[in-house]
């Protein structure tokens, strides 16, 4: 009886979050539409956009880009920043290609080996940048 308890206890609120999102999508015409526009909008216009860039990115690391951006720029970004030069990189990218990529690209110099944890993190202070454009009138 008290391994039932427990098993109901543990699984009550995700059964009530997919029972809230069924009903959210049964009886609401308004919510699927705008569910669906969402989706549209995710799969013409934000996979497009930064699929390139995910992909110039990984290929770019690859080769001796990372090194030789490394090797220019360790004389900045050791004063400035604290971090390795090819940090420079993952600021670069971060800048051109916006949120996901300059994340991605420190991810990777963690796993490699090429920052150490306190400088992974101090890179992702600064190489998380949104693409913000404000027009004006």
């Amino acid at each position: 009886m008290k391994f039932i308890f427990l098993s109901f206890r543990r699984n009550i609120l995700p059964c009530i979050f997919v029972i809230i999102a069924i009903c959210l999508v049964v009886f609401s015409k308004s919510n699927l539409t705008a569910a669906t526009n969402g989706l549209t909008l995710w799969a013409t216009c934000v996979v497009p956009s930064l699929f390139p860039f995910f992909v110039i990115t990984n290929l770019l690391s690859h080769t001796k880009v990372v090194s030789f951006t490394g090797k220019l720029l360790d004389k900045l970004m050791r004063p400035l920043f604290n971090v390795p030069g090819v940090g420079g990189f993952a600021f670069v990218m971060g800048l051109i290609s916006g949120y996901p990529v300059g994340a991605k690209v420190v991810s990777d110099f963690r796993e490699n080996g090429l920052v150490t944890k306190d400088e992974g993190e101090r890179l992702l202070a600064f190489t998380n940048n949104s693409r913000t454009f404000v027009y004006f009138k």
